[in-house]
Parts: structure tokens; sequence; C-alpha cells
């Protein structure tokens, strides 16, 4: 079921509401999320506008408006919208407590519009702040007279060994204006698998026709709530006609008897490699015929490797059913992996791949920053495994920039990770480094004929501007001691345009004279033109200084020059 409503569904609630209803959210984090930024889809089907609204729940006065294609005048304006049970909707018990609003997708009746032809669908509602929000031409109708199947069935399941099946039903032309039907003229395509049959129907649209099915044969429907579990590996035979430029194409599920013997051979019983490198494996399934000898299965048929216990990846096997790829799934250990068959058509078999890991290298949890003082930090882990006993103590690794993230890697420095020869280890990298430049940056170890290397992902920098404090003055100079000193300056950006920075805090310090360090003597806030300013009191001769110290991404450090000022007894 969809994440968005894996809860229970209150029925009350999500079936039959209006807009305004759905979109009254019962919490304050509810609401909240309705007052994001909207990123919606639109689309149509069978005469009905569906909106999806991903996890915002709809917004307030919802409307649809529908337009002849080039024109601009509206013939027609929806308000009312139901939720889209597309995904299963379970009712709440009695303990479910008060109704939620749950975020789901929300569809019009179907459109009884007066006259064919193309129509453009705009979509309005109420923005968070109450202003009225417009999108236009978010999606068309092509409202016309469409073919519609029903009654749709298979006389019987299918086997690898008897994989025909009849299918039957009814193909009519549909008039949305009014839901008249007449006889589908023409014939129509039963599709399985690359295999596309042409389909007749007689004078009244009702059709038959047998059907061979390959056995490798998958599709997806929306969901059904009379069919749980949903059955993603069941054949479709995916039924198409078309009528006045609108195509309607349903699939009609077949069934799977019991499977038919199955047997899984491996190209080899050991997977060999490097830790961290990608396993790659292949074999052939083949299946029991009646009589007694062994055929490849179909192409198509899937074939699951599980790497541990809730790890599980996917092959598809070609025309002599073979299978063969490189998984994206390391070596990381010496467990085992179980290669099994997983379809309705044969039962399954499963066979036990011997994992050899050996020397090998790779890279944990990576992380680069750029900070304003105008370093970059990086953080990475590095695993060392099945080190030879001959290694080296200490491997070289080499921090790397590129301006693509793709092409043109070059080093601008290193350090070195100590090793554990004849065993396993992992070392910590903290570093902060000078700024590369623009661009992506990623660690590499470069590797060994023993120890083969590994590199990070490539980690784009956020670019920050440069800063700059000009005119900066400690006044008057020299001065009586307890009178003010004013410190003055204005904060920019360090480029050409120099914009002001408003509205963000200069730190100011002090050093007298003799002292080392120093000594923090206030804050104040920029006004809009970059400027700052503030008094203190004169106590002893010194150094004055400012400084930017950025809170956020966007900009880099910046510091005045130093001014001294006397003071006098």
């Amino acid at each position: 079921m969809n994440n968005r409503i894996n809860a229970a569904l209150c029925t009350a609630t999500v079936l039959g509401l209006g807009a305004a209803a759905l979109a009254v959210p019962t919490t304050a984090a509810q609401a909240a999320t309705a007052f994001k930024p909207l990123q919606f889809s639109a689309r149509v089907v069978h005469e009905r506008v569906i909106l999806d609204f991903g996890k915002a729940v709809p917004p307030k006065d919802l409307k649809v408006h529908l337009r002849k294609k080039g024109t601009t005048a509206r013939v027609a304006t929806i308000k009312h919208f139901t939720a889209v049970p597309e995904n299963g909707i379970e009712p709440c018990p009695d303990s479910c407590g008060d109704p939620v609003v749950y975020a789901v997708p929300v569809h019009t009746d179907p459109l009884k519009l007066a006259a064919f032809g193309e129509y453009t669908v705009d979509v309005e509602y109420d923005g968070p702040q109450g202003e009225n929000v417009s999108h236009k031409d978010k999606t068309s109708l092509n409202y016309q007279v469409r073919p519609s199947f029903t009654n749709l069935k298979a006389s019987k399941e299918v086997t690898l060994s008897d994989p025909e099946t009849v299918i039957s039903g009814d193909i009519k032309l549909y008039d949305p204006r009014n839901g008249a039907l007449k006889p589908y003229p023409g014939t129509f395509t039963a599709r399985t698998g690359t295999v596309g049959t042409p389909v007749a129907p007689d004078a009244k649209g009702h059709f038959t026709s047998k059907i061979r099915i390959s056995g490798a044969e998958t599709g997806s429907l929306p969901f059904d709530p009379a069919t749980k579990p949903f059955d993603t590996h069941s054949p479709f035979i995916h039924l198409t006609g078309e009528a006045n430029g609108v195509k309607e194409q349903e699939a009609l599920r077949v069934g799977v008897l019991q499977g038919e013997a199955s047997r899984v051979t491996l190209d080899s019983p050991t997977l060999t490699g490097p830790f961290g490198t990608d396993g790659k494996i292949g074999g052939t399934v083949t299946w029991k015929a009646p009589d007694g000898t062994w055929k490849p299965v179909p192409a198509g048929l899937r074939v699951a490797v599980n790497t541990a216990p809730s790890t599980v990846k996917y092959m598809l096997t070609d025309g002599t059913g073979r299978f063969q790829g490189t998984f994206p799934l390391p070596i990381n250990d010496d467990e085992p992996w179980q290669v099994r068959t997983d379809s309705p058509w044969v039962a399954e078999e499963g066979q036990k791949l011997t994992v050899d890991t050996t020397a090998g290298t790779s890279f944990g949890t990576f992380t680069a920053e750029y900070l304003a003082y105008k370093a970059v930090r990086v953080s990475a882990k590095l695993n060392l495994v099945e080190i030879p006993s001959n290694a080296p103590s200490w491997v070289s690794v080499d921090f790397q920039h590129s301006a693509d993230g793709k092409t043109g890697w070059s080093t601008f420095d290193t350090t070195t990770v100590r090793t554990e020869p004849g065993g396993t280890t992992t070392g910590s990298i903290d570093r902060d480094l000078r700024y590369p430049g623009p661009g992506f940056v990623r660690v590499q170890y470069a590797g060994t004929p023993d120890i083969p290397g590994s590199a990070t992902p490539a980690v784009r920098l956020i670019d920050r501007k440069a800063t700059a404090i000009s005119g900066f003055n400690a006044a008057p100079e020299p001065v009586k001691r307890g009178q003010p000193i004013t410190v003055t300056g204005k904060l920019t950006e360090a480029d050409a345009g120099r914009a002001p920075l408003a509205g963000v805090t200069v730190r100011y310090y002090f050093k007298a004279t003799g002292d080392h360090s120093w000594t923090g003597m206030g804050t104040t806030k920029t006004a809009a033109d970059g400027s700052f300013s503030r008094k203190f009191t004169a106590s002893t001769t010194g150094t004055w200084n400012a400084r930017y110290l950025a809170t956020d991404t966007a900009y880099l450090y910046a510091s005045s020059r130093h001014d001294e000022v006397v003071v006098t007894p």
C-alpha cells in the first residue's frame, strides 16, 4: 500500500469529501505541510481529471477549469473532488479516534461536456497566505467517443507445458456525453510479451481469441482491493483499442497453475572477488517438460539473488534461459549467496553460491563541506579487508578535485591510513584542507597490485561568496582615557558589484598593546547599505578589529584591517 495512506483511513474522512474538507489539517504538523509550496501533477483518465499533490494535502478552494484548445474562454469549472482509492482504502475500526486528513490524489466526477474536441485543463487554488494561485495548461483532455473494454475473462490458468488460454469480453464505443454504447468497428490488439495478435469483435462487440502465453509476461495494474496480495509475477495480456485518436488500454491478468519443476545451474559454484567490488554471476534456468526433457525457460523469467536474508536483487533470463550480470551489491564477507527462481511458472529452485572475499578496500561514510574560513572539511572511513601479511603498515590516500565531478581529477592533498597486515581495519579520515576551487571533491585510495583501490562518490562543494570589510576606522585617535571611541566600517560582497550585506552580525575585537590575544567587545547589526558602527569607552592603547563570522553556507568570513588607537591620560 502506498506510504501516504498506509495507515488505516477513516472512510468518512477520505471518500466523498469536497476539496475544502480534504484541505483542512487536524494537527499543527499537517497545517505546516499544507502551507509548503505545492508541487503537483495532473492527468486525465476516462474523462476524470486526477490531481496528485504528493505529500501535501489538497489546497483550499481547489478548482479545475476547462477551455477549448486554443481559446481563452472557460467552458466548465469543477469544484467538487473525491479521494482516489487507487491504492485501496481500509475503513477505520472503532479505535480509529479522531478523523485524520491524509494526502491522497483527488479526482473530479466524469466530465459531461456539450461538444467533442480537445480541451485544456487549468488548475486554480488558494495559496498559503490566501492569495490566488493559477496554473494553466496542466494537462489536456481529448473528449471523444472512445473504446471501452468490459467483461474480460481468461478461460483457464496456464503452465509452461500448456500455455494457451482463450480470452473473451466485450469492446464497445462509449459516448462520454450520455453514456451510450455502440459496437466497436474493426480490430484491436491483444499483446502478450512482444507478440501482438489482432482480434476482431463480432457485430455486437463481443470477442473470443486463443492466446499463447510465452511464460515470461509480467505487468502491473492499479491496485485492486479485490486482488490481495497483489501478484506482480502473474502474466498479463494487454488489450489496446483506438478510436477518434483516443487509445484505450486494459490488462487482463492470467492465472498460473502450480509451477513446473525447475533447475538452476550456476556458471561457477564460487564467487571470488576483492572486498567492496560488485559480484558478477551467471547461469541457466531449465524446466522439466512432461516428456521428461529439460528445456530452457522463456525470456524474462525472474531470478532472485539473496546476499542476505533481507537483501535481494533480480535478473531476467534471455531466450536461452541464461541469466548473467554484475550486481550493484558489493562483496563484503564470505557469507554464501542464494540464487533462486522467483516465478509462478516454475517451482522454486535454489543454489548456494559460495563467496570468497579477497583483499580489497571500500569507503564508508563520506562528507565534504566548504567552510566559511575558506577551507574544506573532509570526513571519510576507509575499510581495508583481508590485507596481505606483507603489506605496508600505512597506505597513502589522496584528496582530489574536479570541476565537473567526472573528469580531470587532480590531487590537492594527501594523508595516510594505518593498516593491519594479515587482518582487517577501518581507518578514519578527518581533515580541514585548503579550498581547491569550485567543483567536486572525492577521496581516493589508488591501490596496489595486492590491495585493490577504491574511491568515494564525488561531492559538490556548495560555493560561498567572498566578503570584505572596507572603510574600517576607530576614531578619534589619539583619544583621552574615558572618552568614547567610535568603530565604523562597511560589509559587502567582495566581487566587483560590492553588494552590501544588510542585517547581519558584525563582531568587534580589541587587543591591548603588549597582549597576545584578542578580546571580544560586542556586536552590532549592519544597516541596509552594509555599514556598521558602535561606540566604546577608551581605557588603554591598543588595536581594534571587526569581523564577519558567517553563520550560513552562503558567505565566507571577513576580517577588517587592524587600527591602533593611542589612549592618553
